[in-house]
């Protein structure tokens, strides 16, 4: 079986460039959704006690929406991984000739 020779269609910087990017938000994505799935709060709203004049108000119970929403996240950022590995390897075998 021969093997087929791909038509290199960007330069390797490109691949480089769209691997780190793909790479940067998937553990962006990553680390958010493993917070939200953790504790039930979001990252912009942590849902910490807040006090008024001398009284504490406690803080909100964790939402379940917002775990759901935490493992769409890590689904999201665990789909762009692969993405970034096959820029890569692109990249490489775009360097090589």
């Amino acid at each position: 079986m021969h093997w087929y020779a791909a038509a290199q269609l960007s330069s390797p910087a490109t691949y480089f460039q769209t691997a780190a990017l793909c790479l940067g938000v998937a553990v962006t994505l990553i680390a958010v959704g493993r917070h939200q799935r953790r504790t039930g709060r979001s990252i912009g709203n942590p849902g910490e006690p807040v006090r008024v004049a001398d009284a504490l108000l406690p803080e909100a119970p964790p939402s379940k929406g917002t775990r759901v929403a935490g493992r769409l996240y890590l689904f999201a950022g665990w789909f762009l991984v692969p993405g970034a590995v096959i820029n890569l390897i692109n990249g490489i075998r775009a360097t090589r000739g």
